[in-house]
């Protein structure tokens, strides 16, 4: 008795699975040069699950328009070996991390400018360690999505629950290298 196998076999030849690999090679190219050429948008943006995890803090206390307006202008600075990071001016001069003081109410627009070489954001915060916790309303870009050399952006918010709060560099690490001064609302 003998079976016979009438199946077809399919195999191919090298030259074939050749141009099979350089196909699936320019698909991987083509893709990466799009997502790369698109980071700032794929970025730009936190995913929808993190704007269903903040909560509401007693920072989000609204205060009434006080119908003072108060302008300010910071620029982020860096040491020229990057040791040492600040806001107006370094460490010993004049205008280092000045000091903001507000009313409960006043309307404050902050303009930040990074003059800079590195990148930077922008926020105030409760507790300067805590970089993520930014009080809304308050950031000038993110961390993920920071100011670049020569860039500049504002924020106008009216000044909540009084207190000792801090503006910070929100990029992480560049507030504890000096990138931080504080921010009173009375």
């Amino acid at each position: 008795m003998s079976h016979e196998n009438n199946q077809t076999i399919y195999r191919t030849t090298p030259a074939r699975t050749g141009k099979m690999m350089i196909i699936m090679l320019g698909i991987c190219i083509v893709g990466g040069a799009i997502f790369f050429s698109m980071w700032d948008f794929w970025i730009s943006t936190p995913a929808p699950v993190v704007g269903m995890m903040s909560e509401t803090t007693e920072h989000d206390v609204k205060a009434a328009f006080s119908g003072v307006h108060i302008p300010v202008e910071l620029s982020f600075i860096e040491s020229s070996d990057f040791r040492t990071l600040a806001f107006n001016a370094l460490p010993g001069e004049e205008g280092h991390n000045p000091e903001i003081r507000v009313k409960s109410g006043d309307e404050v627009t902050i303009t930040a400018k990074n003059t800079g070489k590195s990148f930077h954001a922008f926020g105030i915060v409760a507790d300067p360690e805590d970089f993520n916790n930014v009080v809304p309303g308050t950031a000038i870009a993110a961390a993920s999505n920071p100011l670049k050399p020569g860039e500049s952006g504002s924020v106008t918010f009216t000044a909540g629950a009084p207190g000792t709060y801090y503006y910070i560099c929100t990029v992480p690490g560049h507030a504890l290298q000096g990138m931080q001064g504080s921010f009173i609302i009375e």
